[in-house]
């Protein structure tokens, strides 16, 4: 079992940068702003105010782990998502912030509690469900290459396998949910991004994919790099 909130925050304006232009990235910077100008009543809530930049205090290093709040821009509306402990910490946040608030230029109305959070019990089920996944970088940048070099066939089998390591290496491991028995396929590749760059440096392959699983999953987590960022959403059909 585990517990997701989800936030939606919708801006005002943007200064000279139209919303649409903005990233996950300046969203998890701006809500890093709030987070710090509230810090000690969070944490006075017992809030673990680490989670909302995925780093482990006492060494600054990126968690290694699955994170527990996530950053999404969909369809031009910033969300926030926050799973077990992370649900906590963006409540807690969202209620520090019940009137219109800036962001340096950058005005929000409120947080608005959005829909599809609740309590679910992700796993294997008994029949096969369809999903999507958005934008998703399975292939790092150091392989991208190698990955390149592929005939279509072995490109089609290695995405296969990188699904399913996600999902036991990332959900199972960290979220403690099991896959035993897990049967997947990748269905459809409904589209190939070109490479996109990560810290305007990185160049990453991305996919938006429709998967059948016998798994049970909540919309709006994310599979693959940069899952705090939004990429890899996953979308139930």
């Amino acid at each position: 079992m585990i517990t997701i909130k989800n936030y939606s925050l919708e801006p005002y304006t943007a200064g000279n940068t139209p919303p649409q232009n903005l990233s996950t990235e300046w969203l998890r910077e701006a809500v890093n702003k709030l987070m710090r100008a509230k810090q000690p009543e969070l944490e006075a809530d017992g809030v673990d105010t680490s989670l909302f930049y995925n780093h482990a205090p006492e060494t600054g290093q990126t968690r290694v782990s699955y994170p527990l709040v996530i950053y999404h821009l969909i369809n031009g509306l910033f969300y926030l998502t926050g799973i077990n402990e992370g649900a906590f910490a963006i409540e807690k946040l969202a209620a520090q912030y019940q009137l219109p608030f800036a962001v340096d230029e950058t005005v929000f109305k409120h947080f608005r509690n959005a829909k599809e959070g609740g309590a679910y019990s992700p796993g294997i089920v008994d029949h096969q469900h369809i999903y999507k996944l958005v934008e998703w970088r399975p292939i790092h940048h150091q392989q991208r290459n190698a990955f390149n070099q592929m005939s279509l066939v072995a490109k089609a089998a290695e995405l296969n396998t990188r699904l399913e390591k996600h999902l036991t290496n990332e959900l199972g491991k960290y979220l403690n949910i099991g896959f035993d028995g897990l049967k997947l396929e990748i269905t459809d590749i409904d589209r190939v991004y070109e490479p996109v760059l990560y810290k305007n440096r990185h160049p990453y392959p991305a996919f938006d994919i429709r998967f059948r699983a016998n798994i049970a999953l909540p919309p709006l987590i994310t599979l693959g790099n940069h899952q705090a960022l939004g990429y890899g959403r996953v979308e139930p059909l």
